[in-house]
């Protein structure tokens, strides 16, 4: 492991590697931590290879330190240095070439981990904007509210929090200035007493270990993460899934995120949750990160875990899932909410960002005044400021006045501005000086006077992030269904007769998907016929389709109904049901009997595996019925005083093996008769009626419906008024 590896790495992954190169304990990894502590620009580096150096305690480091502790320009690289090399040059002994023993390796993983809490607890000052987002979205990732309404944009909190990230010393005069504060609302929080003026935030002070907060809110539009979620069928995969109930149906679930951000995701989590106890997933796939099948209190989830996703970047996901619905009942399959967490490093969402903060923590600050042992009333004058803290500075600025302040005569000036940032920082225990001055007093009783300016700091630590979490809510897939029932009317036909049967269909749509395709197969009972094409109904609420294919042949009768959405009928939408009827037509032989089925099927566009419905209707039955009907007269005389009265009696009898309907019955009463009283009918007759003729009177009687074996009756009396021949009388009477 070289220092050339590393040179593009991060700070972290460097730091990592002198950590490893330090746990190597032989030559080879010395060697590879001078070049660390010699080349590398970040001097948290080369601090920590210094560190690491000096663990190692190889009097071959000496050397490299003292160059070190003369050119770094970091004053605290320089210090670190210097009292390794003096600590190495007492007690220090060569490596070995080869491994280190395990209690070397704890040894040294204890000095880091000591040497990582010193360094955590160096910058004092720990400022924070932490930002919160729950939010909801709707499958064309637009920002909806709990009842699935479309927003405009949705509110955030957040808390800009200061804290002292110390053990022993307290941190006061703590000033905060913020950008962006007008994107953002504040609130004092009454509990801490905080609040933000302005575009200020000050404390007077933090006890160690303790932090404060001020709470706000914040306005967004919709997150710029995206959520892209399809289910497909696995024999088409460019088409819906379709369920067929009571077996297993395959789908696959594709999943992808992109991120429409100017900065990177980092801890993304997505949980999509499966509702159906019938479901089972596998064959799990993803571009980045881990998926798998998991559990939490809110049930079982698909789980997709992911480091990062850089800011452009889209990253995909599928598995394939196996549903097995229940036979019975229409409902659809659901599906379950899709969770989605994330966070967003080193930025904030609502513009509020830090400019500076400064703090003040325990420092001892002195000029010393001292008089020349050959030239009296010159002395040798020297600032320094040690830093009695335990929290790394950062000097901005120095200023040293020949008398009070207010004269403004300004003596030495040490701008901090003007150097590099590792110039400016004093670690916890090391002293600053400034380069010494001279300044000759004439009166021997009068010792130089000096006021000063300082610019200090407490170092901070900036930080910012946002955790989002997201909810897509669950739904259900689009589901295809039908049903369908016949009938035929009568359900009794006669034997050797030509008779019409309606055969009626009804397709019902059972799904929330429309159906844009039907087509109806009736198999034809054996020996009947089909219908023409104009005594075919296709009926929609009433209303007729015109446009649609028929075909009859091989005993089949074929309608076909494509692209429904195009026709003013439109497609079959769910609970919706189409009603198709015609007649078809037999002659059948005595005590057969026969049944019809149907098979629907509906598709939709891009077509997919259809799905069918089936139907049977009947039995029909054949009837052997014959007519005949036997109608008969009687006449008699009756005992009457007058010799003229006459009993008529007309009777009819069904001998045959039909019901006969609308049996008529007539006679003619001749003139010169009259009616002795009223008809008698047995059983009560339909209908009755007399009318007037040329030569007398006609006479109807209608019966509804005589059934086999049955006899109708009609009796009534007439008489004939005046003289007359009983002969002639008789013979006209039975005519």
């Amino acid at each position: 492991m070289s220092y050339d590896q590393y040179r593009n790495s991060s700070k972290d992954e460097k730091i990592s590697a002198i950590k490893t190169l330090e746990r190597q304990r032989n030559k080879s990894a010395l060697h590879a931590l001078f070049e660390f502590a010699l080349k590398d620009q970040d001097k948290d580096v080369r601090k920590t290879a210094i560190d690491s150096i000096v663990v190692l305690n190889d009097p071959e480091a000496v050397s490299v330190l003292q160059r070190i502790q003369q050119d770094d320009r970091d004053r605290g690289a320089r210090n670190k240095a210097k009292d390794g090399a003096n600590k190495i040059q007492q007690f220090g002994r060569p490596l070995g070439e080869g491994e280190f023993s395990e209690e070397d390796e704890e040894r040294a993983a204890d000095d880091y981990r000591a040497l990582d809490e010193s360094e955590k607890g160096q910058a004092g000052l720990y400022v924070k904007i932490q930002e919160t987002l729950q939010y909801r979205i709707d499958r064309d990732n637009n920002l909806v509210d709990e009842e699935g309404e479309q927003i405009d944009g949705l509110v955030g909190t957040g808390k800009l929090e200061i804290a002292n990230t110390g053990s022993k010393d307290r941190i006061w005069a703590v000033d905060a200035v913020l950008e962006g504060v007008d994107e953002v609302t504040f609130e004092a929080d009454e509990e801490q007493g905080t609040a933000v003026f302005g575009n200020s935030f000050a404390l007077k002070e933090l006890d160690p270990k303790s932090s404060k907060y001020v709470p706000f809110e914040f306005q967004v539009e919709a997150p710029k993460l995206t959520i892209k979620e399809d289910f497909w069928d696995l024999e088409k995969e460019d088409s819906p899934p379709l369920f067929t109930r009571g077996e297993e149906s395959g789908m696959k679930f594709t999943l992808q995120l992109t991120n429409e951000f100017d900065h990177p995701l980092s801890d993304v989590v997505v949980k999509k949750y499966i509702l159906d106890d019938a479901t089972n997933v596998g064959d799990f796939d993803a571009s980045v990160g881990k998926l798998n099948q998991n559990s939490d209190d809110d049930g079982s989830h698909i789980l997709w875990e992911i480091e990062e996703i850089e800011a452009g970047d889209t990253v995909e996901a599928s598995c394939v899932m196996k549903v097995t619905l229940p036979e019975e009942g229409n409902d659809p399959y659901l599906i379950g909410d899709t969770k989605t967490t994330y966070k967003v490093v080193e930025k904030s969402l609502s513009g509020l960002d830090l400019d500076t903060v400064t703090g003040s923590s325990s420092v001892f600050q002195f000029i010393s005044r001292e008089e020349q042992e050959e030239n009296p009333g010159d002395f040798d004058c020297l600032f320094e400021l040690e830093n009695t803290s335990e929290f790394e500075m950062d000097l901005k600025e120095v200023k040293i006045y020949e008398g009070p302040l207010d004269e403004g005569n300004v003596r030495v000036e040490w701008l901090g501005k003007e150097f590099p940032e590792e110039e400016r920082s004093i670690d916890p225990g090391e002293t600053f000086s400034l380069d010494p001055w001279t300044i000759t007093v004439e009166d021997d009783n009068v010792i130089p006077q000096f006021g000063r300016e300082l610019d200090l700091s407490v170092k901070y630590i900036f930080d910012a992030e946002v955790v989002a979490e997201c909810v897509l809510p669950g739904y259900a897939l689009p589901f295809m269904g039908i049903e369908v029932t016949k009938t035929y009317d009568p359900l009794e036909i006669p034997s050797f007769r030509r008779t019409e049967v309606i055969s009626e269909q009804v397709v019902k749509s059972i799904g929330s998907t429309e159906i844009m395709y039907l087509q109806l197969q009736e198999a034809l009972p054996e020996g009947f016929e089909g219908p023409e094409r104009d005594q075919i109904e296709v009926l929609k609420e009433g209303e007729q389709l015109e446009d649609f294919d028929f075909d009859v042949s091989d005993g089949s009768v074929v309608i076909t109904m494509e692209h429904l959405e195009e026709t003013e009928f439109g497609p079959l939408a769910q609970d919706e049901e189409i009603l198709v009827k015609y007649p078809i037509y037999a002659k059948a032989k005595p005590e057969e009997e026969f049944t019809g089925t149907v098979t629907a099927l509906g598709n939709m566009y891009p077509e997919v595996k259809p799905i069918s419905a089936e139907a049977e209707a009947g039995p029909i039955t054949v009837v052997h019925q014959r007519r005949k009907l036997k109608i008969g007269k009687m006449v008699s005389s009756t005992s009457a005083e007058e010799a003229n009265e006459y009993e008529v009696v007309l009777r009819g009898v069904n001998d045959g093996t039909a019901v006969i309907k609308n049996v008529e019955i007539t006679d003619f009463l001749p003139q010169g008769f009259e009616l002795a009283g009223e008809t008698h009918e047995d059983p009560e007759v339909g209908f009755e009626e007399h009318s007037s003729v040329n030569n007398g009177q006609a006479m109807k009687w209608i019966f509804e419906e005589v059934q086999p074996d049955q006899k109708v009756e009609i009796r009534f009396k007439i008489r004939a008024p005046g003289e007359h021949d009983p002969h002639e009388v008789y013979r006209m009477l039975l005519g």
